[in-house]
């Protein structure tokens, strides 16, 4: 859909930042594409900000990331939003990260490798520790879910197996 020559998926993003003498300043007022790695039928992200690692140094000035996968390094942090088609899914996928999201409109269905599955709606969160998950939008609807995925270690399990970042299964 376009609204004024924008696709509602676009994204405002404002960047703040200090000048010289340490005033806050806006540093830069932007609208991102959304990036579209399955096509125009599929989920869509926008990442709009990486760091490679922990803390954060508020003077690096943010990259430019229209046409990136979600995912943090190892010791870093990845803000951004993914938008799930209608009668879209995912593939089976773990990340190795701590990951916050909250649906911010429609809603979605986590179903884990085990078969398990819990509907969230907007307004809801899901704290997502390296889980091997899919992701289901069974509504007519695009569902929008916002992200801040942190770096973790690698899931060990009690026999010593680790358990890594996988995509569809593997």
């Amino acid at each position: 859909m376009i609204l004024n020559g924008t696709s509602s998926s676009d994204v405002r993003v404002v960047v703040t930042a200090h000048d010289e003498e340490g005033i806050s300043i806006f540093q830069s007022d932007r609208t991102q594409q959304p990036f579209m790695p399955f096509g125009p039928g599929g989920s869509s992200f926008s990442t709009f900000d990486t760091r490679s690692s922990l803390p954060i140094n508020n003077q690096d000035e943010p990259q430019d990331l229209q046409n990136m996968m979600p995912r943090p390094e190892p010791a870093g942090v990845t803000f951004c939003i993914a938008n799930m088609a209608p009668q879209h899914s995912s593939p089976m996928h773990r990340t190795l990260s701590l990951d916050y999201c909250a649906v911010l409109s429609g809603e979605i269905v986590l179903e884990l490798d085990g078969g398990e599955e819990k509907t969230i709606k907007a307004g809801e969160v899901v704290v997502q520790q390296g889980v091997n998950h899919v992701w289901h939008n069974r509504t007519d609807e695009v569902c929008k879910i916002v992200f801040v995925m942190v770096g973790a270690e690698t899931v060990k399990l009690a026999n010593g197996q680790e358990l890594g970042n996988i995509l569809n299964g593997k």
